[in-house]
């Protein structure tokens, strides 16, 4: 059942909250829960107007095969980066710049032609037209729950996507002619591995997820702009910002992607 015009001014009101006074929700009440993508993109989208959200690119969400097989019709999961959190390599950060960060080692794209709004969907030659360089990068994700990885997905929609802070790498020199799912990744944390990046089957279909959100920016009525960057889902698995200070991603053969997080 559809939510109501105040049930989302009530679902907004809340997540306002936690985003101002950075303490996470335990949930969203049953009542104002949304269960569809347009309920959730209507708290969303009158979310980041209260909050004042400038975006400086979109974060997407759900998009390995596995996982857009459990969102079903909801579909991806988008949401804006705010631009006064986007920085490039090395880059630095408060941790009360957020409220329940998560490290997420991304592939993304950097923009470099405007695809506004208009009557029909963008090709994907079209959208892939239109971009700068394909790039790696770390998304600082920022959901606004004690409990993220048990939230429904349009709740996790409804809160801006979780997007939260972004730091841009190096460009992919070769992105047109490279299979972008076997890019090998190492993470580290204050100089000690964590981790890999997902198998090729863990991974997205980078130009399917930048085309689905060309036209999914464009429905909502903004449309991708020259410069901003676009991430396409985590590469590796995600891990919640503990005290350890400065997270490093190295990406074979093309680079490395820092950032340090101070008190």
């Amino acid at each position: 059942m559809a939510l109501n015009e105040q049930q989302i001014a009530q679902a907004v009101e809340l997540l306002a909250a936690s985003h101002r006074d950075k303490q996470p929700l335990a949930a969203l009440p049953d009542d104002v829960q949304p269960a569809t993508a347009a309920d959730a993109m209507a708290i969303q989208m009158a979310l980041n107007e209260i909050i004042g959200v400038d975006p400086g690119g979109w974060k997407v969400g759900f998009t390995s095969a596995a996982l857009l097989e459990k969102a079903g019709a909801i579909g991806p999961m988008l949401g804006a980066m705010p631009k006064n959190l986007i920085q490039t390599s090395p880059a630095s950060f408060s941790r009360s710049d957020f409220t329940v960060p998560v490290i997420e080692f991304e592939i993304g794209y950097r923009m470099g032609a405007d695809l506004p709004p208009r009557g029909g969907d963008y090709s994907q030659d079209e959208v892939l037209a239109a971009v700068d360089s394909a790039i790696v990068g770390i998304e600082i994700a920022d959901p606004h729950y004690e409990e993220v990885f048990s939230q429904p997905i349009p709740s996790l929609i409804a809160d801006n996507g979780v997007a939260g802070g972004f730091v841009a790498g190096p460009d992919i020199a070769d992105w047109r002619d490279r299979d972008l799912t076997e890019i090998a990744i190492e993470s580290f944390a204050d100089g000690e591995k964590v981790g890999d990046g997902f198998p090729r089957e863990g991974r997205c279909d980078a130009a399917w997820v930048l085309t689905w959100t060309a036209n999914k920016v464009a429905q909502y009525g903004a449309g991708l702009k020259a410069g901003d960057y676009v991430t396409t889902g985590a590469a590796a698995p995600p891990a919640f910002l503990d005290g350890r200070g400065e997270w490093q991603g190295r990406f074979d053969g093309i680079g490395e992607v820092t950032v340090r997080f101070t008190d």
